[in-house]
């Protein structure tokens, strides 16, 4: 999350999307302390690096800050490589998962989890404090509301179109022009192996609004994406 008041922007790091990228470059623009994550938050530090727009708008209504006079921006990315990111991450990291390989217990597979989770509320799951987890599997409508179920972005930045979308953002910031860097990137993934014709089903009823600002394909009629 950024948040720049001599400039009047305020972007807001969607967990799985390439926010890093987009973070480290307007990261010399901060105007406001970001607490290192959602445990660490104080009263006088309330924000966090993934907090959703909901959040920052009740604490702009706290402070008494105009949330109207602000830019807000957000990446997007196609839900289809979002949630394989999103589970191969938390294959990675989640300690009671990494136990039960230990012990010679299988982790959920991702048809079972992407079942389980939800576009919204619990979104991919986890703890309280892994607000990367949750709002990772959270639709682009439901992260885009403020605290009062309204619209709160005024720019969507696509991933996989990064670059041609950033132009016009960068250029009203001063930022010049360029190429952004790409900061944690991995390899690409043929999404076909991971989706059944039942689960694209499910994604693009849980996702339209994702896809109809997208324009993503189903994986079967996809390219190899990164994630």
């Amino acid at each position: 999350m950024i948040i720049c008041h001599s400039r009047k922007f305020i972007f807001f790091s969607n967990p799985k999307t390439g926010s890093e990228t987009l973070r480290a470059c307007l990261a010399p623009l901060a105007e406001v302390d970001i607490a290192p994550n959602w445990r660490s938050r104080t009263a006088a530090t309330p924000f966090y690096p993934h907090m959703s727009p909901a959040e920052a708008h009740a604490e702009f209504r706290r402070r008494g800050w105009d949330w109207n006079e602000y830019e807000r921006i957000t990446c997007l990315r196609d839900p289809y490589a979002r949630l394989v990111s999103l589970y191969r991450m938390i294959v990675a990291v989640d300690g009671i998962w990494r136990r039960a390989r230990r012990l010679g217990l299988p982790n959920p597979s991702f048809a079972r989890w992407l079942r389980w989770s939800r576009p919204d509320g619990r979104g991919g799951g986890g703890r309280a404090y892994q607000r990367w987890r949750r709002y990772g599997a959270w639709s682009g409508r439901t992260w885009c509301r403020d605290s009062n179920g309204r619209m709160a972005i005024d720019t969507l930045l696509r991933l996989e179109n990064i670059d041609a979308d950033f132009q016009p953002l960068a250029r009203r910031l001063g930022l010049g022009s360029g190429p952004l860097p790409v900061v944690n990137s991995r390899p690409p993934v043929n999404l076909s192996g991971w989706y059944t014709p039942a689960l694209s089903r499910l994604v693009a009823s849980r996702y339209a609004w994702d896809l109809a600002h997208y324009g993503a394909t189903e994986p079967c009629a996809s390219s190899s994406r990164g994630l």
